[in-house]
Order: C-alpha cells, then structure tokens, then sequence
C-alpha cells in the first residue's frame, strides 16, 4: 500500500491555529487536497481534524469530497455516516486495502501523520507552503521519537504563490 501524506502549511510548518481553524490557507490548498484525493480514490484523517474541519467550515469539508474517507479514532462512540473508522494507522490501511485500494492520502493532524510516519507508513510527502507565518499553532508533525530522511521529488509554484515540495520518505529498514 502506497501512502502519501498532503498536508497545507505556513512557512514555519504551522498546519492550523491552535483552535484548528486554517484561515490563513487559500482555496488552492482545498482544490489541490480534493483533486489529489479523488485521484487516489481514499482519503485517511483523524478524529480531531475530521470534528474540527466539520465544526468550522460550512461551505466546504470533507462531505463534498469524492473519494472513500477513513477516519482514525480509538473511541468506540464515534462512527460519522460514511466514514469508515480504523483504529490504528495500520488498521486504516487494511481497511482501505480489503476495499481494493492501492494506495491513500493522508492529510492529518499532526498525531496521525506522526503516528504513520513512525510506524514507518509514509513513502511519499507533499507540502504545500503556504506564502505566510503563524507564531502560534498546530505543527505539521506531533513530536514523538521518530526521524526520516527525504529525497526531493518535485517542486512546482502554484497560482496563489504556494510552493509546493513533493518528497520520498527513505524508509527505516
């Protein structure tokens, strides 16, 4: 199973301001994240990041989006209406995997990208950074004891000045 993490993000690795709102992000950002996840086919969040994108914004969040959604939550009271829960990184790829699906995208928080890339999951990165810098917020990565070595893929300039990076994760054997 091939999975890529997409994740929008300040220059200083900001992904969201500490109440999860991600305002300072463009449209670009909504549109790059749902082309790329109606290409794969399967999109994987977490609990937090699924209430929190569904609590604050109205117009858009991740009903609209066509592809499978898995969410990963340890609490056994939550079950949204199509979504499919895991409970675990490696449950979320199983689950994606008994459905046909070769690979997924996940798109966070920062426990669950942490939690994927210390386990070892991850084998793609796509950032896109965002032309503005927060003091304060949620990071991109949750600190954890894990380290991973990149290999620069791609790097593209988008329409609204983001840049974006696309990276191989050097896996730990």
């Amino acid at each position: 199973m091939k999975v890529i993490l997409f994740m929008s993000m300040s220059v200083n690795g900001i992904i969201a301001r500490e109440d999860g709102s991600e305002d300072f992000l463009s449209d670009e950002n909504w549109k790059v994240f749902c082309k790329l996840a109606k290409q794969m086919g399967c999109f994987v969040i977490g609990r937090k990041t699924y209430e929190t994108v569904m609590r604050l914004y109205k117009n858009y969040n991740f009903d609209d989006v066509k592809a499978k959604k898995i969410v990963v939550s340890t609490s056994s009271n939550f079950s949204p209406a199509g979504y499919t829960v895991a409970k675990s990184p490696k449950d979320a790829i199983k689950k994606a995997k008994n459905v046909g699906f070769k690979q997924i995208l996940l798109t966070g928080g920062s426990r669950l990208n942490s939690s994927f890339l210390k386990e070892n999951l991850v084998d793609e990165i796509i950032l896109n950074i965002e032309p503005a810098i927060l003091g304060k917020g949620i990071k991109l990565f949750a600190e954890d004891a894990f380290e991973r070595r990149l290999s620069l893929i791609k790097t593209t300039k988008l329409k609204s000045g983001i840049v974006q990076l696309h990276y191989k994760v050097k896996k730990v054997k």
